[in-house]
């Protein structure tokens, strides 16, 4: 049943409209808009050849009326691609008495063009720009609601910070099945594509170094140089890096770090190597241009064309293309498979290339026609160079791709963050806590909630973590009291001592203490609350607010009523294994989730995304209670598991640093470089979901999508890049070995 919408803002609805630069997305829009407003019924134009190379992609006729024709179009330069469009239409003999132009850009001096084509080809002209568009977004229930299921489908928004939005197809796109696949694969070969990757970037950081001449980094010079390299600070790499610097370091050496000098440089044979290749690179570039130059200006050779600058457009097209396409276009490069990308989407990729050049409005119709044969061209027939150029940057690209620096997976991530609501338990708040006198790389709670909030994701506690939170304060002073107060100097003259306390936080303000960056307990206490403890829950909640974003509600504000039934019968089977009052807790917590997805009809309207509630909790091995007591009735967990969140969100890069990433690696000579280390078998299962994903039901891949998205999210068996263990407990296991 079709859901009655309020009326749309025009302005709004303009903005939609901007964003939509993907042919197939504004197709689907606009002939969902088309119907509902004029009440037509479209089928494809037949008898169009050469797969979309002559320019009528996107082209319908109305069902009954096949003589009128429809073609929808995005592009720039809407009236070159308007007369283009028309006169394909007669060299590929498809009869027509009329066309309707239908495009979501402001279409200029639209009767003067109107009246010079009809001159020129004596058809009847209609043109549908972006101002029909909103002229008639309100003409009926089913305009508004074609234009919903678009904004629901397609326009996704993200923290920047600050919101942003971009339109894309990402359930028809292979790229995030594939991902979401290769993610859950418990045989995941690209684990060590993080070894691989920092050991490429240690190299590329130390070049220039040289220690006859006295040129070293230091450690954190190192970082900075990467960080330049890859235009983001790659936070999730840090540990990887630091690892690797000590194995490069260790015979057989790649690098060597002088102990005197605090400085890391690249040895004569490493630096000889790196010389070698980086010659060799630069030749096969130059190459690859020269070759490139020689075979577009040959298809300019009957047309009166010059382009000024065209390796600059050759390396917008490249970019555009790994940007755009580049999961299916290096499965091509790399296997020969996905041959339907080229065909499909290489057009339109270099249309809009060209409409956004400098090259002369006159010339831009012949340059596009140059651009695509000739990258047809080397994509088939292209020279060794030319090949081992693309497969070098194919390389580059799946293991950017499988390390998530790709723009759509990006998109969906940060997406999914901004309709999130997660609700923090103990287990998670009482760690971070924990972490507050820890170097910000070491805080690995604190940044998994400082990462959410940043990417947009709702924190909140309910009364009963706060409660559970204001009694763990408590405690901790109970004990220290007791047990601690008078014997600090035991384990302030030995760190391993400290091994053996149980409580995190007492154990973080020891730690504190010895490195003199606490004076008291009631000084460390006071980083959260009074130590006085009269205002405990006030003070929480004031300062998960103030430094996580993490907003308290109480019981009565969720307005929602969990069966006392279920909750009595969850505590029960709980305090096998918990305490009383922790287990109705957490039994209380469990079934307002459920309730409150049920509340929000999670299940009609979570998408691709999944599920919206979610419960961040270490404890994830309770939902096996919930499954046994309840069967099928919660068949999907509430938990969201941290590592989740921590390797996928907290330290992802965020779609604008991948953006100037991929500027600068495709092309370009960092990019040929990266291609060295990728395995092989990588790609090869890469290929084989590809494959699957061109075998699904389109109209299921909404749900198969959302159900991946809910088994990363919170299935505990999945292997991740980065666990979130606490930094403390392996230093004072380190110690006490």
């Amino acid at each position: 049943m079709t859901t009655e919408r309020e009326p749309l803002n025009t302005d709004g609805f303009r903005f939609a409209m901007n964003q939509i630069n993907d042919g197939f997305v504004f197709e689907k829009f606009g002939l969902s808009f088309l119907g509902a407003t004029l009440g037509y019924q479209f089928i494809p134009v037949g008898g169009v050849k050469d797969k979309g190379i002559d320019g009528l992609e996107y082209t319908f006729g109305r069902t009954g009326y096949e003589k009128n024709i429809y073609q929808l179009s995005t592009e720039l330069g809407y009236e070159s691609k308007l007369e283009k469009s028309m006169q394909k239409l007669i060299d590929n003999e498809i009869e027509f008495d009329s066309i309707t132009y239908v495009t979501n850009r402001v279409f200029l001096n639209k009767d003067t063009v109107i009246d010079r084509l009809f001159d020129k080809f004596k058809k009847h002209l209609n043109i549908f720009d972006q101002n029909w568009l909103v002229s008639y977004a309100n003409h009926s229930e089913a305009t508004v609601n074609a234009y919903y299921t678009f904004i629901d489908s397609h326009l996704h928004e993200f923290s920047k910070p600050g919101k942003s939005y971009v339109v894309s197809d990402l359930a028809n796109d292979s790229r995030l099945f594939v991902f979401l696949r290769q993610q859950l694969e418990t045989q995941r070969n690209d684990l060590k594509l993080d070894d691989l990757l920092a050991d490429t970037l240690i190299l590329f950081g130390l070049e220039g170094t040289d220690p006859d001449k006295d040129i070293l980094k230091t450690k954190a010079e190192l970082f900075d140089s990467i960080r330049k390299y890859v235009k983001f600070d790659p936070k999730i790499l840090d540990e990887t890096i630091e690892k690797r610097l000590h194995v490069l370091s260790s015979k057989p050496r790649k690098i060597k770090y002088h102990t005197q000098k605090n400085g890391f440089c690249l040895p004569y044979d490493t630096r000889l190597e790196i010389q070698n290749r980086n010659l060799a690179d630069e030749q096969l570039l130059d190459i690859f241009y020269s070759q490139t130059t020689t075979i577009i200006k040959k298809y300019f050779k009957d047309e009166d064309v010059v382009v000024r600058d065209l390796s600059k457009l050759i390396d917008e097209t490249i970019h555009k293309i790994f940007y755009q396409q580049g999961l299916e276009f290096s499965n091509y490069i790399l296997h020969g498979k996905s041959q339907q990308v080229i065909e499909k989407d290489l057009q339109e990729i270099i249309s809009l290339v060209v409409d956004e050049s400098s090259v002369v409005d006159k010339n831009k119709e012949a340059v596009k026609t140059a651009l695509l044969m000739a990258i047809r061209d080397i994509v088939y027939n292209g020279t060794y160079e030319q090949k081992k150029y693309f497969k070098s940057l194919s390389n580059t690209y799946m293991m950017m791709f499988l390390l998530q620096w790709n723009p759509q997976i990006a998109t969906y991530f940060e997406s999914m963050s901004s309709k999130m609501i997660v609700y923090v338990c103990t287990s998670i708040l009482v760690p971070a806590l924990s972490e507050y006198y820890l170097l910000p790389e070491n805080r690995r709670h604190w940044n998994l909630i400082k990462g959410a909030q940043q990417a947009g994701i709702k924190l909140y506690i309910s009364d009963a973590i706060i409660d559970e939170l204001k009694h763990h304060f408590y405690m901790l002073r109970n004990k220290y009291e007791t047990l601690f107060r008078h014997n600090e100097h035991i384990y302030l003259n030995s760190e391993a001592e400290t091994l053996y306390i149980d409580e995190i936080m007492i154990r973080a303000y020891f730690y504190a203490k010895a490195r003199k960056k606490v004076y008291s307990f009631e000084d460390f206490l006071s980083n959260f609350i009074d130590p006085d403890l009269k205002t405990v829950k006030d003070d929480l909640i004031g300062y998960l607010k103030s430094e996580f974003g993490i907003t308290y509600f109480n019981d009565e504000t969720l307005k929602i009523n969990i069966s006392e039934e279920e909750h009595l019968k969850l505590t029960e089977r709980l305090q096998e294994n918990k305490s009383s009052k922790k287990a109705s807790t957490d039994s209380k917590i469990i079934l307002s989730i459920y309730k409150l997805r049920e509340k929000n009809n999670e299940t009609a309207t979570s998408g691709i995304f999944g599920y919206k509630t979610w419960w961040l909790s270490k404890d994830s091995t309770t939902y096996k209670a919930v499954s046994d007591l309840f069967g099928d009735k919660y068949p999907v967990s509430c938990y969201i598991r941290p590592d989740f969140l921590y390797n996928h969100i907290a330290l992802a890069p965020k779609k604008h640093e991948i953006d100037g990433l991929y500027k600068e690696v495709f092309p370009s000579l960092l990019g040929v470089n990266l291609s060295f280390h990728l395995p092989h078998e990588v790609t090869d299962f890469v290929q084989e979901r590809i494959a699957e994903h061109g075998t699904k039901n389109p109209e299921r891949l909404t749900s198969i999508l959302s159900r991946l998205s809910e088994k990363l999210k919170s299935d505990p068996t999945v292997r991740n890049r980065k666990s979130v263990k606490l930094f403390l407990d392996e230093e004072f296991k380190n110690i006490g070995k």
